[in-house]
């Protein structure tokens, strides 16, 4: 089988959709699609993770026979146990070269966009003679707004929450709060990339009990959902309640 058909097989057995694996590995859900359609394959460290996070072997993803564990082992074996090793460092380096193929064009298109950005705004700024009249409709937020995937990581000092929003993309915007916030000394810093909400918090008191919720707006109504409670930062530990 190949790598991507592994991959697929791999990740329904574990029960996980695309959203879910990618918020595990810390990338967007497009990047999961790509290496599932074959658009682009991970680097050696994602598919070292892939591999972790699924419960398999770098082998079985690759879609490499694993070696004889028992048994009498012939002569002519250690011949093609070689010759395998062979094949699996070639397959590893081609890997590597199309994904530095890959990053070079992803660069070149980056290049070219900005540059076609860049005059584009150029002329509309030559072009308009007076401000416009138009107004612009927001998005409207549906009845029912849901969060996936809530993850929670140590960065250094730092809580890091990360979720996926059944809403997101232009016309929103996510933000997050702590109840209470310490006197306001608990620093709360959201970023949304890739459909993936990232919440970074600060300050948070020992032992003190913290709420964590998280509000969409489209500028003109919004909504909040609690993502965690209790959350309580100790000597050597770090306790939290997750409530999506």
């Amino acid at each position: 089988m190949s790598f991507q058909e592994n991959l697929i097989r791999a990740r329904k057995a574990r029960g996980m959709t695309q959203e879910e694996l990618a918020a595990k590995l810390n990338v967007s859900r497009q990047a999961v699609s790509k290496w599932e359609t074959g658009e682009s394959l991970p680097d050696l460290y994602k598919l070292a993770a892939l591999a972790d996070e699924l419960g398999v072997s770098t082998d079985e993803l690759c879609g490499r026979e694993p070696a004889a564990l028992c048994g009498e082992v012939p002569a002519t074996a250690f011949a093609g146990d070689a010759a395998e090793r062979e094949a699996f460092a070639e397959e590893i380096r081609r890997i590597a070269k199309q994904n530095r193929s890959l990053r070079y064009v992803v660069g070149i298109l980056v290049l070219i966009c900005g540059v076609l950005t860049m005059l584009s705004g150029y002329r509309s700024l030559q072009n308009s003679k007076a401000p416009s009249n138009e107004i612009t409709t927001p998005a409207p937020l549906p009845d029912t707004i849901t969060i996936s995937g809530l993850t929670l990581d140590i960065d250094g000092i730092a809580l890091v929450f990360r979720f996926v929003p059944s809403v997101s993309g232009e016309g929103y915007e996510w933000s997050a709060s702590c109840a209470p916030d310490n006197n306001g000394l608990i620093s709360v810093e959201t970023t949304t990339d890739g459909g993936i909400c990232t919440v970074r918090l600060l300050n948070v008191p020992r032992y003190g009990g913290v709420t964590l919720s998280a509000t969409v707006t489209n500028g003109a109504e919004s909504r909040s959902i609690c993502l965690a409670t209790d959350i309580r930062v100790g000597e050597n530990s770090i306790s939290w309640d997750p409530q999506v």
